[in-house]
C-alpha cells in the first residue's frame, strides 16, 4: 500500500510538472516536497543514461519502488 501511494505521488508530480511548471504553487508544492528528496540523487545519474535530455529519475524511482515492493512482500 505504501509503495503504491509513493508511486502515485511520483506520477502526480510528473503530470503536475507538465501542467504547472512552477513547484512553488499549490498542489505541486506538496508533491514536489515529497518526491524531490528521492528524485534529486537519481537526477545525478541522468548524464550516464541514454537520451540525456529526458529526465529518467521518476521512471527509475517508480521501478525501484516496484522492486522494493516485490522484495519486501
Amino acid at each position: 500500500m505504501i509503495f503504491a501511494l509513493a508511486s502515485l505521488v511520483v506520477a502526480v508530480d510528473v503530470v503536475l510538472g507538465w501542467v504547472q511548471e512552477d513547484p512553488r504553487h499549490w498542489p505541486r508544492r506538496l508533491t514536489h516536497a515529497l518526491t524531490e528528496p528521492a528524485l534529486d540523487p537519481l537526477r545525478r545519474l541522468n548524464p550516464m543514461l541514454p537520451f540525456r535530455d529526458v529526465d529518467w529519475s521518476p521512471v527509475l524511482l517508480i521501478a525501484g519502488l516496484t522492486v522494493l515492493k516485490v522484495v519486501v512482500s
